[in-house]
C-alpha cells in the first residue's frame, strides 16, 4: 500500500489553490486571535463568514474525495486545524521538521496550547508510522511530558523516530526543541489497521 491510498484525486492546480486558501486562513486565524475588533466589525465579519459557509456547504464531498487532510504535497496534508509543519527530513524511521505556533494556538502566557502540542505529536508520529508501515495506522496511545513552555511565533524543531515494531504495533518517540531547550517529549503506540477504510 502506498501513500496514494491516503490522498484525494484533486488536480495539482486545485491543490495549489487550496494551499493558497489555507495560507490565507491561517493568517486570518492569527489576525483574529490577536485583535479586539469593534462589535460592528465583528458583526460584519460573521456575516461574511456565514456567506462563505453557505457557498461551500453544497460542495461537500465524501471524506476520501476531500482536500482537507488528504493533500500530501501540502504541510500536514492540508489539514486546516493543524499548524503547518515543514518537513526537513523523513527517512529511515526518523523525522525532522519545524513548526511555528501562531497566535491562534496561544494557550496563555505567550505559550502554545498543550492540546495543540499533542496534535502536532499525533500528526508527526502518525505520518512516520504510516511511512514506515506503508499502511494505515491508528493511534493507540499518546503520552506527552511538558518540560518547558513552547512559545508562539518562534520556530520549534520537531524530531521523531520509530523505536521498534512488534507485529502490527509501532512504538514511536517525539521531541520538541527550541534552540537547546527540550520543551516537550512524547511516546506513542500506533497500530496498523487491517482495513484501511476503517
Amino acid at each position: 500500500m502506498s501513500w496514494s491510498t491516503f490522498t484525494s484525486s484533486a488536480s495539482p492546480e486545485q491543490v495549489r489553490a487550496y494551499g493558497s486558501a489555507l495560507d490565507a486562513l491561517h493568517a486570518f486565524h492569527d489576525a483574529l486571535a490577536s485583535a479586539a475588533p469593534r462589535p460592528e466589525l465583528l458583526d460584519r465579519l460573521a456575516e461574511d463568514l456565514r456567506g462563505w459557509t453557505d457557498t461551500l456547504a453544497p460542495m461537500a464531498v465524501p471524506e476520501l474525495d476531500r482536500l482537507a487532510g488528504r493533500s500530501l504535497s501540502l504541510p500536514v496534508r492540508g489539514h486546516p486545524a493543524i499548524p503547518p509543519v515543514t518537513v526537513d527530513s523523513l527517512d529511515g524511521g526518523k523525522f525532522e521538521g519545524t513548526v511555528t505556533f501562531g497566535a491562534f494556538f496561544l494557550g496563555g502566557g505567550g505559550s502554545a496550547h498543550g492540546g495543540t502540542i499533542l496534535t502536532i505529536f499525533d500528526e508527526v508520529l502518525g505520518v512516520l508510522a504510516v511511512t514506515q508501515s506503508r499502511a494505515a495506522t491508528r493511534t493507540a496511545y499518546l503520552k506527552a511530558d511538558f518540560r518547558a513552555t513552547v512559545p508562539v511565533d518562534v520556530p520549534v524543531r520537531v524530531v521523531a523516530s520509530v523505536e521498534r515494531a512488534e507485529g502490527r504495533k509501532r512504538f514511536l518517540r517525539g521531541e520538541m526543541w527550541v534552540g537547546e531547550t527540550l520543551c516537550a517529549e512524547a511516546d506513542a503506540l500506533f497500530v496498523v489497521v487491517r482495513d484501511p477504510t476503517a
